[in-house]
């Protein structure tokens, strides 16, 4: 084969894979805010242990707070949690070095089924204000079958003492979910004011109060007991969407209405 025609059919190859890659990003649009600055992007490779602050960028950092984790997939950069009963906490990645009002959260991961007993399958994004506020300014559940919480597509707020006494607990919105383990799905948290709508799939769930305001400068991601992976993760800087106003009807037609109320769950 002649040495251009060599070049050029290399050249069609990477192109062809990176359109491959591409297409496997996810592609989430966003609707109650607009995408500034880029604040963190985790594409899997950077190394990590629990414990330690690795950075991703000038600023920010990633950290496994709790569980097992190691890599896993073809391109060796997913990330996968497993946990025993013995374990204490079920596993947690977190991302710190910034501090921000309004944020867009974008994460894809998966979860295999359940094969034990004490297995369940659950994820969440936290947003916080560590280690000022203690508890959660917003949390964001996709949850199958974890018993901590209700079961479902749900938001929270959660405020407690330094001992982990409640102060408050709202349960923002209560929404049905179903999730199917081992494909990948891509969740969106979007945070702009008094106002939050989180997405996964079809699945809508949205809040409007005046205790998410507090500015945010940790992002934790919280699995269930069974193995969870995660392979790519973003956090953009947010702005209201102009066209909000005028699309979120129509959105938000597509989930049960829920009114705030104190929350009082209690695990079985």
């Amino acid at each position: 084969m002649p040495f251009t025609r060599l070049i050029i059919t290399f050249a069609l190859l990477v192109a062809l894979v990176a359109t491959k890659v591409h297409a496997l990003q996810p592609e989430v649009t966003t609707e109650l805010a607009v995408k500034g600055k880029l604040i963190l992007e985790d594409n899997g490779s950077q190394d990590r242990e629990r414990g330690k602050a690795f950075p991703l960028n000038e600023y920010t950092a990633v950290r496994l707070g709790a569980g097992k984790w190691e890599r896993t997939g073809n391109d060796n950069n997913i990330w996968r949690s497993t946990h025993s009963p013995a374990a204490g906490h079920v596993p947690v990645m977190a991302y710190q070095g910034f501090d921000e009002e309004n944020l867009i959260i974008e994460v894809t991961f998966r979860f295999g089924k359940n094969t034990e007993p004490w297995h369940h399958q659950c994820f969440r994004i936290a947003a916080d204000r560590r280690p000022d506020i203690t508890g959660h300014i917003l949390s964001a559940w996709a949850n199958v079958n974890n018993d901590f919480i209700e079961s479902g597509f749900l938001l929270q707020h959660i405020r407690k003492t330094p001992e982990k006494q409640i102060i408050q607990d709202l349960l923002l919105d209560y929404q049905n979910l179903r999730l199917a383990p081992k494909k990948w799905h891509t969740a969106l948290l979007e945070i702009v004011g008094e106002e939050a709508l989180f997405r996964v799939g079809n699945h809508v769930a949205y809040t409007k109060t005046k205790q998410i305001t507090t500015s945010k400068t940790l992002v934790s991601l919280t699995m269930g007991s069974t193995w969870h992976e995660v392979k790519h993760v973003r956090i953009w800087r947010a702005e209201l969407n102009p066209k909000w106003e005028s699309t979120k009807n129509n959105l938000l037609s597509k989930r049960r209405t829920f009114e705030a109320m104190e929350h009082h769950y209690k695990s079985p």
